[in-house]
């Protein structure tokens, strides 16, 4: 027996809702024990070379964009079968993030990036570790091409209409 297959069957959408939670929790809890404050301040300094009038973003609008990064990251990664999948998946969440401050950085905008970051590092962790401990639905074996042909067939030919001899 493989040890996959020894492995309990996991969810998608339970485990995604606890660990966006779990994510958006942390994150909203750090940022507001200031944990990050000047890390903050630092990654957004370089955008008050570009000139005057650059503005913050609300607060409402990072804490949508934790919110929605923290839920969709699990949902994808657990959805997604294989764990390179996942990692791509993880990685690329994170550097379109990060892509963010500096295009928003044009549009005279700050974007303090450690709230969404710690979220999607968190989530998409927790993620990856239920994926590995958990059998997917995703993973789940596949009947194989050829048995499932059959079957149709024998389907096929079990609920034809015989044809009755005044038609012939």
């Amino acid at each position: 027996m493989s040890a996959r297959s020894s492995q309990t069957p996991g969810h998608v959408i339970a485990p995604s809702l606890l660990i966006g939670t779990m994510a958006v929790g942390l994150a909203v809890g750090m940022d507001s024990l200031g944990f990050w404050h000047a890390l903050d301040e630092r990654a957004t300094a370089w955008t008050a070379r570009l000139g005057d009038g650059m503005r913050d973003v609300p607060a409402m609008w990072v804490l949508l964009l934790t919110v929605v990064s923290a839920y969709a990251l699990p949902l994808l990664m657990l959805s997604s079968p294989q764990w390179w999948r996942r990692v791509v998946l993880w990685c690329s969440l994170l550097m379109v993030t990060v892509a963010w401050l500096p295009v928003l950085a044009l549009a005279s905008w700050k974007l303090p990036p450690c709230m969404p970051l710690v979220a999607l590092l968190w989530s998409g962790l927790c993620a990856l570790i239920y994926a590995q401990r958990h059998r997917l639905p995703c993973e789940m074996p596949v009947v194989s091409s050829k048995s499932s042909a059959r079957k149709v067939k024998e389907v096929a030919v079990l609920s034809a209409p015989e044809k009755s001899a005044s038609e012939s």
